[in-house]
Order: structure tokens, then sequence, then C-alpha cells
């Protein structure tokens, strides 16, 4: 079982007076010294008894169960008036003391508090490396403990072992196992360098503070009761020529906090600092990577532990270092934009059969009746159109429209990204369900979803899966997700084995979009339990979230820290919810800045969105030409001032969304493009002629001042011709 006491059950006194009792105890000594008595164990027993045994330093104890207050710590607290008892008739029981590392074992000592009467406890005694296989060291057999010494000494051939088991059968003077020390003797492991590229358990530490031991859910045992300033250290580890990353495996049922990664010293060079999230329990395990400042060579390692929470922090499994760059991939660093792929057009073959999103009832779209999207698209390039119910265009060309079923539609879009510089597309996915039952929509969202990877592929751009939980079900989101990503997207459609498919640091990433939302379904739990079913697969998780995310209040539910302090990326949602350049500035001082110094705080990536303008007149009623925008330098503004903090990894809203007026697609340049007797957006709305094609330009050119390859202007260098 696992020990659930923790500090506040008598803090970390015994464990620190262990400090100085335990490590003291490396004296040698002699059974002639009268310090060990003699074992009354059957003289079988008695053999490679050392003539110098050494104590071994135990590096945490557990048991099979304890009666009331009688824990297993108190086996192993250098306090010969305290003691472990198991729980009543519950035979067998056992207690274990874990060395941790491997070492030669010869002698285990019992003791029993010096002042009990006699009494006969049948034990055997085993080992093992691994806490998973045990071998029998010495087979059951019945010890006398009698009063004033009460020990018994058993003496072994020695054996390879980091734990060693004792299981208890019957004891004459009780209803469980009693002992008030269980000591190991034999020799400690020979003193090396260990790499830090290999795996390293977090209980195999040579020193620490304010720590404990516990069994793993994952096998053998985790550093666990954390507390701020606590800390586990490691000696000789071999950093070679550099190591840059740094990767754990953690849990907290608490509230997280911080791994400070120091060297030499407990307030050594400090070499980086990896946040831990809430992760929605003490044995719900993830696995965090950060970047560290370069180290080489071997040095003492300490791993210092920091946080605000109280009853405990957070959990350690495992960690180990590598040289991969923890920011390295296909969107850190980079420019995606969201991609749509919604609309329909009757004729187009697709089994919605209408003219869906571009019209308010899947008829042809009709002047001042139906329509549904502000922004009218330049159709010029496209080689496949749809006649609708608009009147001629200014030009006097018939209005048509594209549907984004037909692959030559979504080739397109595709081959402007690359054109433009544009890194990739953020595939919107809608509707997630669990049901296996055939949908017209769900069929037609499939197969937009594989066009793309086709085209992704064609045109050498990246995509990923980003799923909108806007609408679904409360009670089945969760697992409409998960099956929606098995069923469908791994196994139906094989999107993740498409070479197109974005990774960050070496993961598949997933988005999950209105996470944390007011008006959007899911609990902090539902939110924790979705985030860890990714992360458990090795998938890097970006998370939508509110405008507010960081304070929890307007439009962020209040418990959600946690949630997105769990998350790989941030991507906060600010479509709307600011005008002008001075909104910008605004957002500047107010969010960007202080959101960003948040998530560079706890080694969560910033994406930051950036988008063009808004309207939507047509679709719901709004102003037309709602937010303006200013012929590029309302965009322009949001990337000045995200690149002048430091950021640099962007998401654009959107590519293709035509229906809000947030499209950076090719849009008709002036009313000569749009069809007479019905409001449209065009681009020289703000006065200044706009060439179809100038947010395509202005998207690639935010693109190159992220990435560093022009330098931070206050005016935008793209022409609007």
């Amino acid at each position: 079982m696992t020990l659930n006491f923790k500090k506040g059950m008598g803090s970390h006194w015994w464990l620190r007076m262990g400090m100085g009792g335990l490590l003291l105890s490396a004296l040698a000594c002699t059974p002639e010294d009268g310090l060990f008595p003699v074992s009354e164990a059957p003289a079988s027993h008695e053999v490679g008894e050392s003539k110098f045994p050494l104590k071994l330093n135990a590096q945490g104890v557990t048991a099979s169960s304890y009666t009331q207050v009688y824990v297993a710590a108190n086996a192993n607290d250098a306090n010969p008036s305290t003691y472990w008892e198991a729980a009543a008739n519950a035979y067998p029981n056992w207690i274990r003391v874990d060395l941790g590392s491997a070492s030669s074992v010869n002698q285990v000592v019992l003791k029993l508090p010096a002042a009990w009467g006699a009494r006969t406890q049948t034990l055997s005694v085993q080992g093992s490396t691994d806490d998973a296989t045990y071998a029998q060291i010495l087979a059951p057999a019945t010890y006398t403990f009698s009063p004033s010494a009460n020990t018994v000494t058993l003496n072994f051939a020695a054996v390879s072992a980091r734990y060693v088991r004792l299981n208890f059968t019957a004891n004459s003077g009780a209803t469980g196992g009693q002992l008030s020390e269980f000591e190991v003797y034999g020799s400690a492991p020979p003193t090396g360098n260990r790499s830090a590229f290999n795996q390293i358990a977090a209980s195999s530490h040579d020193s620490q503070s304010g720590t404990q031991l516990e069994a793993s859910s994952e096998g053998g045992q985790n550093v666990a009761f954390i507390d701020n300033a606590d800390y586990i250290a490691f000696n000789n580890v071999d950093f070679g020529g550099g190591a840059t990353a740094f990767e754990t495996r953690v849990a907290s049922g608490g509230a997280g906090g911080n791994i400070e990664v120091r060297l030499d010293s407990v307030t050594g060079t400090l070499a980086g600092t990896c946040s831990v999230p809430a992760t929605g329990g003490w044995q719900t395990w993830l696995t965090r990577s950060c970047a560290i400042n370069s180290v080489s060579g071997v040095h003492n390692l300490y791993l210092r532990f920091t946080g605000s929470g109280t009853g405990g922090l957070f959990n350690v499994n495992w960690f180990k270092f590598s040289t991969a760059v923890a920011s390295g991939g296909d969107v850190v660093g980079k420019l995606f934009a969201g991609y749509q792929g919604w609309f329909n057009a009757a004729g187009d073959g697709s089994p919605n059969n209408g003219w869906i999103h571009w019209s308010k009832n899947s008829s042809a779209p009709t002047p001042n009746s139906n329509v549904n999207f502000d922004l009218y698209p330049d159709l010029r390039e496209y080689s496949k159109l749809y006649s609708t119910n608009l009147a001629n265009l200014g030009n006097g060309q018939p209005a048509k429209l594209f549907s984004s079923y037909d692959p030559e539609t979504v080739n397109k879009h595709f081959e402007w990204m690359r054109t433009y510089n544009i890194d990739g597309a953020a595939l919107q996915r809608f509707g997630a369900s669990d049901s296996t039952s055939p949908d017209g929509w769900r069929t037609n969202r499939d197969s937009v979803a594989v066009k793309v990877k086709n085209a992704a592929e064609t045109y050498g751009r990246k995509f990923y899966v980003m799923y909108d939980i806007t609408g679904m079900n409360p009670s089945t989101w969760v697992n409409a997700v998960k099956h929606d990503w098995t069923a469908n997207i791994v196994n139906a459609m094989n999107l993740t084995s498409s070479s197109a498919y974005a990774r960050q640091n070496g993961k598949l990433v997933v988005c999950i979009w209105g996470i944390g939302f007011t008006d959007r379904p899911g609990t902090a739990a539902e939110a924790t339990d979705i985030i860890n079913w990714f992360k458990g697969q090795g998938i890097y998780v970006i998370g939508g979230v509110p405008t507010y995310w960081r304070t929890g209040i307007n439009d962020s539910r209040t418990d959600f820290e946690n949630v997105y302090r769990s998350l790989d990326m941030i991507s906060p949602w600010f479509v709307g919810r600011f005008g002008g350049t001075e909104g910008a500035d605004h957002y500047l001082a107010n969010q960007w800045q202080p959101d960003y110094a948040y998530t560079q705080q706890y080694g969560i990536a910033y994406q930051a969105v950036i988008w063009p303008g808004f309207s939507w007149a047509n679709l719901h009623g709004g102003p037309r030409n709602q937010i303006p925008r200013l012929h590029g330098d309302f965009m322009w503004r949001q990337a000045y001032n995200l690149k002048s903090v430091g950021i640099s990894t962007g998401y654009v809203a959107m590519f293709d969304e035509y229906d809000e007026g947030t499209a950076i697609a090719k849009g008709a340049e002036n009313s000569s493009m749009i069809p007479t007797n019905q409001y449209f957006l065009t681009l020289d709305a703000d006065g200044v002629a706009v060439s179809s094609d100038f947010y395509l330009r202005l998207a690639g050119d935010i693109n190159r001042l992220f990435k560093g390859q022009i330098p931070l202007t206050v005016n935008h260098p793209t022409s609007h011709q």
C-alpha cells in the first residue's frame, strides 16, 4: 500500500533527524563491540557473517499495512521506542526498505523496544533489485526476541539487492508483525559517474532533505511528500559534452510547483527551472520536458523543489537529460493559420448537398435573404466554382462561390500558404462524436480532412488537428474526443501517419480549443482528464483558452489555473476583444506581456492569436466593418507588440473564415468584385486600395518578423498593392 501520511503528521522531523542519524550509522562496528547481539536464530542461518558489517542507509521504508499510528516509518527512524505494527490478523504482512541502489547485503538486524516481553515471530527475508521480482534470501523461520536486548541478527551469504523485504506469518505477542528498527548491513555500491542521459530513478538519490519515498503506480518507488525548499541530490552525474533539455515524470494531486536544476550545491548554478502542473492525482503521471542552459562535464546534481502550495507540491518518479532543444519542432517559433474547410455548394458531390456556411438555410445565397458571410472571396484563381442566386458582380461577371469539398480548392489554399510563407494550418474539427453511425456532416468533414493532409504533403506545409468543443454535449465531450481521435484521426484516416502532420519535441501535436471558457463544456477535472489522456500517448497538447485565462475572470472559469499550467502550449483567444492600434497597445500592457511572463515562468510555450479585423453584419446583424482592418495596420500592430516582448509563435485567425470577415485568404478588393444589391465587406473598406493577396503577404512578413528574418519596425514593410 502507499502510506498516505504527510508532513502534517509530525512534519519531516523524523526524516531530517534521519539525515544525521541514519547517515552517521555508517560507522564500522563488530558484534564483539556489543552493539549487535548474537542472533538466537538456528545455526543454519549463521553463515556469511561479515567481520566489519557496514550499516546501509535506507532511503525509505514501506509496508503492506499498519495499525493505528504504528506506521512503517517508525521502523527506520533511529528511535527504539517507536515501532511498526501490521494490521491485525492480516497475515502474511510485509515491511520493506529501499537502499536507493543495488548493494551487497549480508545481514539484517531486527529490533523491538527493549522493555517489551519475550515473543517469537515467524518471518522470511527476500531481496530485489527492481521491487518487482523478489528472490528468497532466508526461508521462513521462527525467531525469538528476548527482553533487554530484544534484537535478532540474521546473517547470510552476500547478495545484491536494492530492496530488502521481510514477510511475517506469525507473532506470539501480537496479531501482526512488529519491529522498532529494521537495519540492513553489507557493503555500499562503488561510487562512480552515472550518465545524465540515462533515465535516473528519483528514488535513487544520494542525499535529500524533506522528502519521503512511496510505492509508485508505475513500479518501484517515487519521491513524495515534497514541500517548498526540499531537494534530492545525485553525486557524480556525467553530462558529457552538453545537455540542453531536462525531462521528468511527475504527478500532483496538489498545487504543483517547480523543479530547479542546480549544479554542485543546493544553492549552486541554476541550469534551468521546470514547472510541474497539477495532474489530478498523486499517482496521475505525466512527462514534462523543459529547456535548460547547456551543462557539460561531471557535477553533483541537485533538484530543488519550490512552490506555494500546502499539503505537498508534487511527486517525482524519474528524470533524464538530453541534447534535444525543448522548443524544437513544427509549431514553436512558427506561424500557423486556422483552417475551417467548411464551405459547401449545391452540386459539389458532398454528403451535405447544399450551401453550407455560405447560406443560413443551405439554399443558394440570395440577395438580402439568407447570406451568411461578410467577406466576399476573390475567385479568380479557383478552377471549380458554383453559381449562386446573387446578382452579378460589379464587373458584370456571374456571382459564384467555391466549395471546400473540392480537392482543387484545398490545394489552392495550401499552395497560397507555401507561396506566402505560412508554415501550416490548424485543421478545425467540430462535432467530435463517440457515435459510429453514418452521418453526412461528419463524412463531409472527414473527407475534407484527408484532402488537407494530401494538400499539406503536396505543398510542403504542416497541419495539426484542432478540436473545437463549442456546443458539445457536456456529459460526453471527453469520451467523444477520445473516440474520434482513436477511431477516426489515427485509425480510419491515418492523419497522424502523414509526413505533414505537425510534431513538436518529437511529439504529435493536437489542440483542444474551448478549455476553461465559461460558455463551453468541461469541468476542470474533465479538462485535466483529456489533457492527460493525450499526454499519456506522448502527444504535445495546445490549449485554446480564454482571453483572461491567467486571472480566471470574465470569459474564464475560476478554477482552471492548474489545468492551464498542465498544457504544453497556451493559445489565448483575442478575436473581437479589441479594436484599433490603441486596443492592441492596451492588450500589450495588460494581457500579452504578463501572459508571456507567466508562461515563461512555468515553462509553457505561448502561441499568440493574431487577426486582421472582424465583421459579421450578414452573419449576425452586427455593425458593418465592425472592427476595421485599417489596411493592415491593425494586424501588424498586434505582431509588432507581440514581438517586442519576445513572443515569436503565432496563430492567425483565420485563413478561410469568410463568415466573420477574418479571412486572410484572397478577398474582394473593391465593389467590382462583389455582387450588387447585397452588402459585402471589401478590402478597400478603409479607403485605401488593397490587393486581394495583401493579407497573405502581411502574414508572411509577420512570420519573417517572428523568426528574426526582418527587423522590428512600427510600420509594416508590406505594400498594399
